[in-house]
């Protein structure tokens, strides 16, 4: 009967979510993917070139994040820098939070705070990690979108999705797209499904 309960209740929830609200995740179109390339040649036609650097944004005296590359382009025109081996911690919230991710390349916008990381996105948020293919941090909205493969782990969940949109205030998470999930209360490690436990 609980089990039915659970059933009913989830599909409801999901019914919903769906008439109610608006899909989050914007899947990219033609404009999308030509803006991508362009800024691939903007970032080609770079100004400044260096190496082993470290980029600072903070907002009412504040630290929010620093991003350590071991290569960066810089297009001065356009106000946008590539990043290769990009290292982020960044600190959200009253309590100071720290997430830690890093990727493969990446491009940062610092005067508008938004910054975009790809390619072997891994990372950490609290007691959260986290893994995929694109991460965009948009710092006007203080919200975070995952894309691509996604997996949110926890000990106690796992969250499988193509794409994920992580509110930094209030630390809400909602996954698109081919969702799954493993819900395991009493933690990973003594779940009754893991064949390691003796």
């Amino acid at each position: 009967m609980l089990v039915l309960i659970f059933a009913v209740g989830l599909v409801v929830g999901i019914t919903v979510n769906s008439v109610f609200f608006a899909d989050p995740i914007i899947e990219p179109d033609s404009t999308q993917k030509s803006s991508s390339k362009s800024r691939k040649r903007l970032l080609e036609e770079a100004d400044v070139t260096a190496e082993d650097i470290e980029l600072v944004q903070g907002k009412q005296g504040n630290l929010s994040w620093k991003l350590l590359a071991k290569t960066a382009k810089y297009n001065q025109e356009q106000g946008l820098i590539g990043v290769e081996r990009p290292q982020l911690t960044a600190y959200f919230g009253e309590d100071r939070k720290e997430v830690y991710v890093r990727a493969d390349r990446g491009e940062v916008d610092q005067a508008n705070d938004n910054l975009t990381m790809y390619d072997g996105v891994s990372g950490r948020f609290g007691d959260l990690a986290l893994d995929a293919q694109q991460l965009d941090y948009v710092g006007a909205i203080d919200k975070v979108y995952l894309k691509g493969g996604v997996t949110v782990r926890r000990s106690d969940m796992t969250i499988q999705a193509k794409a994920i949109e992580i509110d930094l205030v209030t630390r809400q998470l909602v996954a698109a797209g081919g969702v799954t999930a493993l819900l395991a209360p009493e933690g990973l490690k003594k779940n009754p499904l893991n064949e390691d436990e003796e």
